[in-house]
């Protein structure tokens, strides 16, 4: 009787079955997985942003380590390079499509900072940074790799235009020794009294539909092996009753 369940046919299903049940508690993980990393980034980020603001020569020094300085507040002196000027094409804030407008800023210590200035509506050009000394204060940011099958950038000394804060790319014609993280600017003194580009707003700071989609991945789950059992239980009590009508006659 039971060998009428390990048929080539059943063989098949119920590695189908338990495929899919594996495949489906292993989603339900991962949602829980982005769900922990989601809190701790929710927690670096509401921590970090809110800790004094130091200089940025106090904060990244050659022995820091990017991901433990990411979101803190620095602020410092020095003058844009306008002859640097590039944009971050493909962004979007408010609904609003636009790029974000960034450049080098030379510091008063001779290093190269890239600086996001802020975001800019499609509509609008890049508008020119303020000339002369100034002091800026921002968020520091670790430089963006391309991941997957996100579309590449181009190189070459006239390119203007990048998909991300890629700081080894969009520097690798400038001249002197670049800081190894990039700056979200949030003010500049003097200020230029201007509404673009506009502050890059902060992430939203909430735990996302990850505990629900993993409650959605286990349900689905226990739902197809709840399933299995029963097909199972009807197919060996059929073969049962088909076996006593066979024996009887």
């Amino acid at each position: 009787m039971l060998r009428r369940l390990f048929s080539p046919k059943w063989v098949l299903i119920h590695t189908g079955v338990i495929g899919l049940v594996v495949l489906m508690a292993n989603l339900g993980l991962w949602q829980l997985n982005r769900l922990d990393e989601k809190k701790v980034f929710n927690t670096v980020v509401s921590t970090r942003t809110t800790e004094p603001i130091d200089s940025l020569a106090f904060v990244l020094t050659p022995q820091t380590q990017p991901a433990d300085v990411e979101w803190r507040r620095v602020s410092v002196t020095g003058t844009y390079v306008v002859t640097s000027a590039i944009t971050i094409i493909n962004r979007s804030q408010n609904g609003s499509a636009g790029f974000n407008s960034a450049l080098a800023f030379q510091t008063v210590d001779g290093k190269l900072l890239l600086v996001n200035r802020g975001f800019i509506p499609l509509a609008m050009k890049n508008p020119a940074p303020p000339q002369g000394q100034l002091t800026v204060v921002g968020y520091l940011h670790r430089t963006q790799l391309r991941s997957g099958i996100a579309p590449a950038d181009l190189s070459g000394a006239d390119v203007r235009e990048f998909q991300r804060f890629d700081i080894n790319r969009i520097s690798m014609n400038w001249q002197g020794p670049v800081y190894s993280m990039y700056l979200q600017l949030l003010k500049e003194s003097p200020s230029p009294n201007s509404l673009w580009p506009a502050s890059v707003a902060l992430p939203t700071l909430d735990e996302g539909s990850h505990l629900a989609y993993a409650f959605q991945w286990f349900f689905f789950s226990l739902v197809a092996l709840t399933a299995w059992v029963v097909v199972i239980r009807r197919r060996l009590a059929t073969t049962t009753t088909a076996d006593q009508v066979q024996t009887s006659a």
